[in-house]
């Protein structure tokens, strides 16, 4: 069923996809779950939307969670629901990134094996296949953050926005082990600004785990700005560009900068690849 498309106080016809809890309600939103200003759709299916209807379509770390093939099929259906002269702006983990991080920091336990270096190698090693290869949620990133064994100021610098989300699943994981009172990141938190009122909500939210799998969790691929390229390419789109979080071809970015930290004037998630392109006109 098709959706009703709903406009910009600037005239302008926006869609997010995958938008989770971050969305204005002028644009267009859609996830798996419903709220007031987003329609419930799973991403595998057709886009609920006529051809040639929006200005701009943006999608932040979905495609990773597809499949190639379901993918391309997503990619697909954008290039549908765009105008001609639309921008498509999807950001993803910057798989080139991480692996020259990953090399550089390998180089650097080889020259110098200090425990700082080797936490910060163990780090992205998790950074680079954990969410590929985890069969529960969390994975082994949860296991390393609930044990305090990583270099703080390192692991948030990379997280960005997610990274006391991360802690709060760690401690929601040590609570159904061991309780709170045994958690060692228990008196950490409780010196972060709101920590204590993290805890409490973590605790609020034990749940059993899931396979992450099934819920959609885990990557199912990754991307570097040429493969990502190649695919928007092969679909037809044309005038592919790497921006920053802050940089644009969407009108009005400015005013919505879905990329920018609610933390300051950073990335809100660092590790990631900001890639745009054109339906022809």
């Amino acid at each position: 069923m098709e959706q009703t498309v709903r406009k910009s106080p600037e005239g302008l016809a926006y869609l997010n996809i995958g938008c989770g809890d971050l969305f204005y309600k002028e644009w267009n939103n859609l996830d798996l779950h419903r709220h007031e200003h987003i329609s419930p759709h799973d991403l595998r299916d057709p886009l609920p939307y006529p051809a040639e209807v929006f200005d701009a379509v943006y999608g932040s770390h979905i495609l990773e969670h597809l499949t190639p093939a379901q993918g391309r099929s997503l990619v697909q259906e954008i290039y549908r629901v765009l105008a001609k002269g639309g921008i498509c702006r999807l950001v993803v983990p910057d798989l080139e990134m991480i692996c020259r991080d990953y090399l550089q920091q390998l180089a650097a336990c080889l020259s110098e094996p200090s425990l700082i270096n080797l936490k910060r190698y163990k780090w992205l090693t998790l950074e680079l296949l954990d969410q590929l290869v985890r069969e529960k949620t969390g994975g082994l990133m949860v296991e390393v953050l609930g044990k305090g064994d990583f270099d703080r100021d390192f692991v948030q610098a990379r997280a960005g926005d997610e990274f006391l989300p991360l802690l709060e699943h760690a401690v929601s994981q040590a609570h159904r082990a061991t309780g709170p009172r045994g958690h060692p990141l228990k008196k950490f938190l409780a010196r972060l600004p709101g920590g204590r009122a993290l805890l409490n909500a973590a605790t609020a939210l034990l749940r059993p785990p899931t396979d992450p799998r099934l819920t959609g969790e885990a990557h199912k691929w990754m991307y570097d700005r040429l493969s990502l390229k190649l695919l928007l390419q092969e679909t037809g789109f044309v005038n592919f560009s790497v921006k920053t979080f802050a940089e644009s071809s969407i009108p009005f970015w400015d005013k919505y900068n879905l990329d920018k930290s609610g933390l300051g004037d950073s990335p809100r998630k660092p590790t990631s690849l900001y890639a745009e392109c054109q339906k022809p006109r």
